[in-house]
């Protein structure tokens, strides 16, 4: 790979993931950006059916896989899908009734608040809900650079900030595929590590019926000249 990443793939402990019941190919299978995530020790950006123990019972379970290093030896963690709990404090923050709301209805706190991680360390982070797993998912904001363009729309100040804050940002004009104009809501997502986006609406329709009112009134126009 040409990317530099915190595991090589030569270190990918192939032998327990079989054992957990996931096919060695399963990396022939992953784009470039989720491999690199994964070789990162970022948590996979799918499920997979993993053997698990639970109360000595053994089960096959959906759960996402990410890699880290314990003692010089590199492990597997499993993330299995749990019930959504949001708990009174997380990372040394006392969640209010509001963040709370905002973390259950929209999987996503909405701004940057100050956590500490276990070396006591405080940063500004994001905070959001893995959709697929219910986990709390936490992201430095230092770790997300907002691009002065997305899709073609240039950025305004205010714009960028409001992104930068964890904030949600309508965005109108951007240009999808097959060129086509669209308009979407913005937002960190912390749980994909990157802008996520929803409200998709196509503008093409508005386009049209704007040239339609246009033609009707030129063709006013030139029969009321006539």
């Amino acid at each position: 790979m040409e990317q530099k990443t915190r595991y090589g793939l030569d270190e990918v402990p192939m032998a327990k993931l079989e054992k957990m019941g996931i096919k060695s190919d399963f990396i022939d299978k992953m784009e470039q950006k989720e491999l690199t995530d994964f070789l990162n020790g970022f948590r996979s950006q799918k499920l997979y059916t993993v053997s698990a123990k639970i109360n000595e019972e053994s089960y096959r379970i959906p759960a996402k896989i990410r890699l880290q290093r314990e003692e010089g030896e590199i492990k597997v963690r499993i993330h299995p899908i749990q019930r959504l709990h949001i708990p009174d404090s997380f990372m040394g923050h006392a969640f209010t009734k509001e963040e709370k709301t905002a973390l259950l209805q929209d999987k996503n706190i909405g701004k940057t608040i100050e956590l500490q991680d276990f070396s006591g360390k405080i940063d500004k982070y994001y905070i959001g809900i893995d959709a697929k797993t219910n986990e709390i998912i936490p992201l430095k904001q230092k770790n997300i650079q907002v691009a002065d363009t997305i899709k073609g729309v240039t950025l305004t100040a205010a714009q960028k900030e409001k992104l930068s804050n964890g904030e949600k940002v309508q965005l109108k004009g951007m240009t999808g595929r097959n060129d086509k104009k669209f308009s979407a809501t913005l937002q960190i997502n912390p749980a994909e590590r990157n802008i996520g986006f929803s409200n998709f609406k196509q503008e093409k329709a508005a386009i049209q019926t704007q040239e339609k009112s246009e033609t009707q009134k030129q063709n006013k126009a030139a029969k009321v000249g006539g």
